[in-house]
């Protein structure tokens, strides 16, 4: 299984130049070479807005949204699987009541979508203007197992005021029985100095992973964290994208650095 994470420095509000940007990325992929791809968190549109009434001018729509369709397009082109963040306008069908999310869509290979996954622990860039999700989620996946969600805060602590070792999110899958977490992030690099900025990203994750290793039952989860790189209002981003395969230890199997912007796939 060929697993890839599709990291850039998206321009803010420029959603138009964002996708063009990563359809120029992709260009040289064809059908075989990707079966699953992963893409930052809130990928087209930038991720540090102040206020709503910012961010209401990038909202997307659940079904017809420009990210999910740019999805469903590259899934179809690419036969492949396809999880992106996107900032979510939704509007309930029975009361008409609309709320914001920081939002996934998850596509397969025919450009279906199967899955809208809604941020659950919200960064405090986020509480300025969404709502959180009902919860982590899982689904099933014909030839794929059992596909875990994820968006960049979801691995903290909540609110970073739960106990550490609560480890909510991998407590989760682990009783999901995970096989594969997919994880859009707009992770910020640390503002310590470090000698490898980015294995200290991915040592962090992997901490906040634990649970998932060395269980009873051998089952192996494999994490695919999609990072975007560069600076926003002030932000600088981490990269750092990364796979790694959680059994009895934790394997990094590749990672991308700071300011990289291009496409990693490894095979699983």
């Amino acid at each position: 299984m060929h697993l890839a994470c599709c990291q850039f420095n998206p321009r803010w509000g420029d959603r138009e130049s964002n996708i063009e940007k990563a359809d120029r990325l992709l260009a040289d992929y064809q059908q075989g070479d990707i079966d699953v791809l992963v893409l930052p968190e809130m990928a087209f549109t930038g991720y540090v807005f102040h206020t709503k009434s910012e961010v209401e001018p990038y909202l997307e729509d659940t079904m017809t949204g420009p990210t999910v369709q740019w999805a469903q397009r590259q899934a179809r082109r690419l036969a492949c699987y396809i999880a992106a963040g996107y900032p979510e306008r939704h509007a309930d069908e029975v009361t008409g009541k609309v709320t914001y999310f920081n939002s996934m869509c998850f596509v397969n290979r025919q450009g279906q979508l199967l899955k809208t996954y809604r941020k659950a622990f919200l960064y405090e860039t986020d509480e300025t203007w969404a709502s959180e999700g009902q919860g982590f989620e899982t689904m099933d996946v014909d030839d794929l197992g059992k596909i875990g969600f994820g968006i960049c805060m979801d691995l903290n602590p909540y609110q970073f005021k739960a106990d550490f070792w609560d480890m909510e999110f991998a407590k989760f899958h682990v009783n999901q029985k995970t096989d594969i977490l997919l994880c859009c992030m707009a992770w910020l690099r640390s503002k310590t100095e470090s000698v490898n900025k980015e294995k200290e990203v991915i040592n962090y994750w992997g901490t906040r992973l634990l649970p998932l290793l060395k269980r009873s039952d051998g089952h192996r989860t494999v994490f695919v964290a999609c990072n975007r790189s560069g600076h926003e209002r002030g932000s600088t981003f981490a990269g750092a994208s990364a796979v790694l395969e959680l059994t009895d230890q934790a394997l990094l199997v590749d990672y991308l650095t700071e300011d990289v912007e291009g496409v990693m796939v490894v095979d699983i």
